[in-house]
């Protein structure tokens, strides 16, 4: 109860608790991508003009891992369906994906930075998380769209 009037949302998965800096970094991952990376699925433009409706910020590892959490390698926007296949019996098509999106050092120095303890800062993840949203307003701007 105290959570949700803190304006933190709690999922069901887990306890993992969602606050101002997910929020703010799902949309921008949404945002950026703007389609579901394994089907296409177009997102529909929010209120702001964004395509972030019917997408879902899916971490490749676990945002229980601080290190990999806000990183936009170790996210991508999937539809519901696509979130929840490569998020259950289907990891290795998922893993086969990053390899293929990072390339094999990308992919490995994220693999590293995954086993590699960070400190939660929630302050420095919004500050983070805000200034990559803010990266996508011209590319959104009403002038462009």
């Amino acid at each position: 109860m105290l959570a949700r009037k803190a304006g933190i949302t709690v999922m069901s998965w887990g306890n993992i608790k969602l606050d101002k800096a997910d929020k703010t970094f799902s949309l921008y991952i949404r945002a950026r991508d703007g389609k579901c990376k394994r089907c296409g699925r177009a997102g529909t433009p929010n209120a702001e003009g964004l395509p972030v409706i019917g997408l879902q910020c899916s971490h490749f590892w676990s945002r229980r891992n601080e290190s990999t959490r806000y990183d936009p390698n170790n996210c991508d926007a999937l539809c519901a369906g696509c979130h929840f296949r490569w998020g259950g019996d289907y990891r290795e098509e998922y893993r086969d994906f990053k390899l293929k999106q990072l390339g094999k050092k990308d992919y490995q120095t994220l693999e590293i930075l995954h086993n590699t303890y960070q400190k939660k800062d929630r302050v420095l993840a919004l500050m983070i998380a805000t200034a990559l949203l803010e990266s996508l307003e011209t590319q959104y701007s009403p002038s462009n769209l």
